[in-house]
């Protein structure tokens, strides 16, 4: 294997990615991850790891003769063009490892709203003890529990969630009452979940299918004073404003997003920011150092096996191999 050949990163990538495989290749990180740069990084590249959600599209694949994979250390894969890079007998490896670390952060984002325990974090500070007395918080026991997705996360939440008691629906087109009764989970349509969740998480995977599942048409069917969490991309609520209208008028009684339609997003100053009712976080809770290494170890590995000649273990498009032979 030649040094002159080099991997190509889109963003800074972890220190377990250069251990792994800065032996064998030279890494390089993209001085910026929009297209005009990436087509003019990739040269002489045979792997190209793409992180965020910049688009990875035939322009791009097109500048590198000797590209061979592209990897994404994650489960989604929505931003790489998977028909093109088929075409071209390029495999696209992924790490879908996420699941538990997801499904813990969906647990405490879920309870940090329904405990209000922000809220009530600042009114210890301000000295207001005395609110304990005529405020309360919620509970999850006995509350119905929507889930929209039972792919691999969608699953381990609903394992997590059965230990608080609460009645387990879900929605995913995909899988019949038999695929969900093993991990108690009901299937409904998307509008009776909405009608009848008091908590409502979202784990679908982000498809043309699924971009704006949640608009403001089906959202105001919503249960008033349920809560609406999303752990999955931003692009399957239609956009920001149709949250904040339910924390306005009161059909939502809070909303947690760890994902957003723009990531980073542009728009801090939107008004659903600074809702009392709100809590968000950088789409980081489930990047836990445990759940981060097992990806970096499988995407680096099944990278490793493509540039060997051998099939990897996590790979959207395999059919590539069988156009190989």
């Amino acid at each position: 294997m030649t040094r002159q050949l080099k991997i190509l990163a889109t963003v800074p990538i972890d220190p377990i990615a250069h251990q792994e495989l800065g032996h064998r290749y030279r890494i390089v990180t993209a001085p910026a991850d929009d297209q005009q740069t990436l087509i003019q990084s990739i040269p002489e590249t045979v792997c190209l790891i793409s992180r965020g959600l910049s688009p990875i599209d035939e322009k791009i694949m097109d500048a590198s003769a000797q590209l061979r994979v592209i990897a994404r250390s994650g489960a989604g894969y929505e931003n790489i063009d998977i028909k093109a890079a088929t075409i071209r007998g390029i495999p696209v490896v992924y790490a879908p490892l996420l699941g538990s670390a997801v499904a813990e952060a969906t647990l405490a984002m879920v309870l940090a709203l329904t405990k209000n325990l922000f809220y009530w974090h600042r009114v210890l500070l301000r000295g207001e003890w005395s609110r304990r007395l005529t405020e309360r918080t919620d509970e999850l026991e006995g509350k119905t529990w929507g889930i929209i997705g039972l792919g691999r996360i969608g699953k381990e939440v609903a394992k997590r969630a059965a230990v608080f008691n609460v009645n387990l629906i879900g929605y995913d087109p995909y899988l019949s009452d038999q695929d969900t009764h093993q991990f108690g989970v009901k299937l409904k349509t998307l509008d009776d979940l909405l009608k009848s969740s008091d908590v409502i998480t979202i784990h679908a995977e982000a498809t043309p299918e699924t971009r704006g599942l949640i608009h403001q048409n089906n959202l105001k069917k919503i249960k008033r004073g349920a809560y609406i969490i999303n752990f999955a991309r931003g692009s399957l609520i239609e956009n920001l404003d149709i949250l904040y209208e339910g924390l306005k008028d009161g059909l939502l009684a809070g909303v947690g997003l760890d994902v957003f339609p723009e990531e980073p997003p542009t728009r801090i100053e939107h008004p659903l920011f600074s809702h009392p009712k709100f809590i968000g976080s950088p789409h980081i809770l489930a990047s836990t150092a445990g759940a981060e290494s097992r990806c970096y170890h499988s995407m680096c590995r099944d990278i490793l096996a493509v540039l060997k000649g051998e099939k990897p273990q996590w790979c959207v498009n395999p059919q590539v191999f069988e156009l190989k032979r």
